[in-house]
């Protein structure tokens, strides 16, 4: 790894961990044991740090979720496993990296609903496609809709001062939203698949 992936990797830990204004570039630098003026010349300033750290974050995600996806036994399970794994990166960054984002750079998130580095609408046009090839979501939907749509409420619930001011927990969010939402576009199979799912994994509830 050299030593801009270095920076990058370690910003990435600090800013899920203490929230982006708390990470300074002098802290960077004592974290990794380099000098501040070698951050400088392979980054602008921070707002391109955090640029180009998040584009990676979600780089990562990505991969993280492709490899789910190809390793699970269906649809179903690749979705609970997506959502095991999110609710697992979640509980590991600090309520601080958030509110940065939000709320401190703005263009950042602003781009996070709606450039496609960042979204992952090839991924949920994937799991739909093969939700439907397996049998477990219905023939008729129009899979390019329903994953906007999809996008569109996650960025929603992501953006919204009433779900994230702690009205409502994600349990609750999966409970009415969610479920409901993926039962009616499910054929018999995909039901029964959801419900056993939802019976063996109550964390989600």
């Amino acid at each position: 790894m050299d030593t801009e992936q270095k920076i990058i990797q370690k910003a990435i830990e600090l800013f899920r961990k203490l929230g982006i204004r708390n990470v300074t570039m002098d802290t960077l630098a004592t974290e990794l044991g380099i000098s501040k003026r070698t951050i400088y010349e392979l980054f602008k300033d921070k707002n391109n740090l955090v640029s180009i750290s998040i584009q990676e974050m979600a780089r990562q995600n990505r991969e993280e979720v492709l490899e789910i996806i190809n390793n699970s036994t269906n649809v179903i399970d690749a979705m609970f496993q997506i959502g095991r794994n999110g609710q697992q990166q979640r509980a590991e960054m600090s309520d601080a990296f958030f509110d940065d984002i939000k709320k401190r750079f703005p263009e950042i998130n602003k781009r996070f609903n709606t450039d496609s580095e960042y979204r992952n609408s090839s991924v949920s046009q994937l799991l739909l496609s093969r939700g439907v090839n397996e049998g477990i979501f219905r023939s008729e939907l129009n899979i390019e809709l329903v994953s906007t749509f999809i996008e569109q409420l996650g960025s929603f619930l992501h953006n919204s001062e009433y779900f994230t001011a702690g009205n409502i927990n994600e349990k609750e969010i999966m409970k009415n939203i969610f479920l409901p939402y993926f039962r009616g576009i499910s054929t018999e199979k995909g039901v029964k698949l959801i419900e056993q799912y939802f019976s063996e994994n109550q964390e989600f509830l």
